[in-house]
């Protein structure tokens, strides 16, 4: 993918992440397939790692395809996203998310 290729790429990703609802989550390839191509979910990975650590953007609502957080468990990243996801009615347990706690 050339270099400008990317950062439209990019710019896509991050405009379908700013508008996930509260409480919903989705997969690296899922979001990668709404912004335009469903083969670079590991470039997704990648452009949310270098997301500032102050970012307001939802990075917590990317899950792995099976509905798990693909932080290591008992990392500072791993026990964020376990947090902001609960806080949405998420039930984790270890890096899988069960289901989402009724309203």
């Amino acid at each position: 993918m050339a270099n400008q290729e990317t950062e439209a790429f990019k710019t896509r990703v991050l405009f379908v992440l700013a508008h996930l609802e509260e409480g919903e989550i989705t997969s690296y390839g899922e979001l990668a397939r709404q912004a335009g191509n469903a083969r670079y979910a590991r470039l997704v990975g990648q452009i949310l790692k270098k997301l500032p650590s102050d970012t307001h953007l939802p990075w917590y609502r990317v899950v792995n395809s099976q509905h798990r957080i693909s932080f290591t468990e008992g990392t500072d990243a791993y026990a964020r996203q376990k947090v902001k996801l609960e806080q949405e009615g998420w039930i984790v347990v270890g890096q899988k998310l069960m289901q989402k706690e009724a309203p």
